[in-house]
């Protein structure tokens, strides 16, 4: 005779047992909280160290080590919604190869197939990530469906006659380096905009249904209200992580923001994200395809479709410009113009990125009269810096001590990507310095202008001043309304009212010997000698 318990005492039982498990999940939690505090203590040393709220702990904790319930998740994700919006993206770039209006690189069969191809990967290197957590890795994958969307609604946008019209003239790149004081100085000088255009954050973030013209400040604000919505939502699960990432950098939806996250729109999947979350896998296809242009995102041949991408992006907005003023000029006329000066139409793009400094060639091919501005700072202070913004950035959805994790494996990996970047820096230097060479360095012309790290923090408005002098000798210097705009906010984002994070070289296991950065101390030798 089988013994079947009673609904009184069932309910109780399951009861018990749901309890049990809970503080046993609870538990966990708490003990790997005091690990990742561990973990932070002796090798991290993140000021300000946060972690997710409880309850993705919790999740993370109740999957950990579970490789069956994380490839369920992801591959629903990959079946329902990511190949749905890629299969989507890969029609639209068919049509746009046939009616042959946007430019080839973007839609062939070989960026079709590239696409499809870096959305799978990108999917295999979360699926196999043994350093991610559990939401880690459903919260990364997530962003490749929003990145397919957002490709979506701007080649649509692309593909109008009228924007491949448009002509990008004599862009302005700050190429340098990371952690150069880049940032300060392309976020000071956007402010002068009777000078410059440039693209803010917000734009990045949400820049559909439809964008917003450079000269709508009105328009910008509701945008940037939009997308500060959705960063703050960030708080939810990473609460403290926007405050420790302001001690790096600063993601400000209203300020002018760098050019990579117009690559997130075209590839398919973040830029930077994979590069940092997922680099022992990245690591690892580089040793097997070494030197092979098949696709990756480090690859010249994807350098090339980033800058095609990233002139289209150009060209929508400076259509954008031209027709939002025309249409509302004329259906609120005289109202319209009282509180809207008829803007220039034909302002240069103040753009930024450290990762051009890796493929200049390639970048001008794409805007070959380009403007390049460079700062110049010690590698060793360069890397210590660099490889703490990538483990403040990385640390909320990290395993501390899986693989990658270590200060020992960050300063190792941060060393590679360093010189990824100052490889192309020298080796494009050496190549211009010739007399017939606008680029040549150093250079006194008005394509290239190369300051020192120092200087530009020492004084940002001194440095701007000798740009505006070097490359728009016809023009006049800063005006008395962008010189106001550029006091108020270097008053506002002095590094000492956001903190700064501690780094050496030695909390991540490195030397100056280690460094191999003998190229671009030669190249530089007095940018680099403080």
């Amino acid at each position: 005779m089988v013994f079947l318990p009673s609904r009184g005492i069932l309910v109780p039982l399951l009861i018990g047992l749901i309890a049990i498990y809970i503080r046993y999940i609870t538990h966990q939690v708490i003990m790997d909280t005091k690990y990742q505090l561990i973990w932070n203590n002796e090798e991290w040393h993140i000021d300000q160290f946060s972690r997710p709220a409880f309850p993705i702990r919790f999740i993370n904790a109740h999957h950990h080590g579970s490789t069956s319930s994380n490839s369920i998740v992801l591959s629903l994700m990959r079946k329902l919604v990511v190949n749905p919006a890629l299969d989507k993206v890969v029609t639209l770039m068919e049509q746009a190869d046939t009616e042959n209006i946007v430019p080839k690189i973007l839609c062939n069969p070989d960026a079709r197939s590239n696409l499809s191809k870096r959305v799978e990967e990108f999917y295999t290197d979360i699926s196999n990530s043994q350093s991610l957590t559990y939401m880690g890795k459903v919260l990364l994958y997530a962003t490749s469906y929003m990145s397919l969307t957002n490709h979506y609604g701007l080649l649509t946008l692309g593909m109008k006659e009228e924007v491949q019209r448009q002509t990008v003239e004599a862009p302005v790149f700050i190429a340098s380096l990371p952690r150069t004081g880049s940032t300060i100085l392309h976020r000071t000088m956007s402010l002068d905009t009777t000078r410059f255009r440039n693209f803010d954050l917000a734009d990045m973030v949400v820049p559909l249904p439809k964008p917003i013209p450079r000269w709508d400040k009105e328009g910008r604000h509701e945008k940037a209200k939009e997308a500060d919505g959705l960063i703050n939502s960030i708080k939810l699960i990473y609460p403290g992580q926007l405050e420790c990432l302001e001690t790096m950098h600063g993601f400000r939806p209203s300020e002018a923001d760098e050019d990579l996250g117009w690559y997130d729109t075209g590839l398919g999947h973040p830029y930077m994200d994979p590069l940092m979350k997922l680099y022992p896998e990245y690591r690892q296809k580089e040793e097997k395809v070494q030197g092979v242009s098949d696709g990756t995102i480090e690859s010249k041949e994807v350098a090339r479709y980033r800058y095609a991408w990233l002139a289209m992006i150009m060209k929508i907005y400076q259509y954008t410009d031209e027709v939002e003023w025309n249409e509302r000029k004329q259906n609120e006329g005289r109202a319209f113009l009282r509180q809207h000066a008829r803007p220039s139409m034909d302002l240069p793009w103040l753009m930024k990125d450290p990762n051009h400094s890796a493929y200049l060639p390639e970048l001008l091919e794409e805007f070959p009269d380009a403007k390049l501005i460079f700062t110049h700072r010690n590698p060793g202070e360069i890397i210590p810096s660099l490889a703490k913004l990538f483990v403040v950035f990385t640390a909320p959805d990290a395993i501390p001590g899986a693989v990658g994790s270590s200060a020992k494996e960050w300063g190792e990996e941060t060393v590679k990507r360093m010189n990824h970047y100052s490889g192309g820096l020298v080796d494009f230097t050496m190549a211009q310095n010739n007399a017939s060479s606008p680029y040549s360095f150093p250079s006194s012309g008005t394509s290239r202008i190369d300051l020192s790290f120092v200087d530009v923090r020492r004084d940002v408005q001194g440095a701007i001043g000798k740009i505006y002098e070097q490359l728009y000798p016809d023009q006049p210097l800063t005006s008395n309304k962008a010189t106001r705009a550029f006091k108020k906010y270097l008053e506002q984002n002095e590094r000492e009212k956001h903190g700064n994070q501690r780094r050496s070289l030695e909390d991540f296991h490195l030397s100056k010997k280690m460094l191999h950065s003998e190229n671009i101390m030669k190249c530089f030798s007095t940018e680099h000698s403080t």
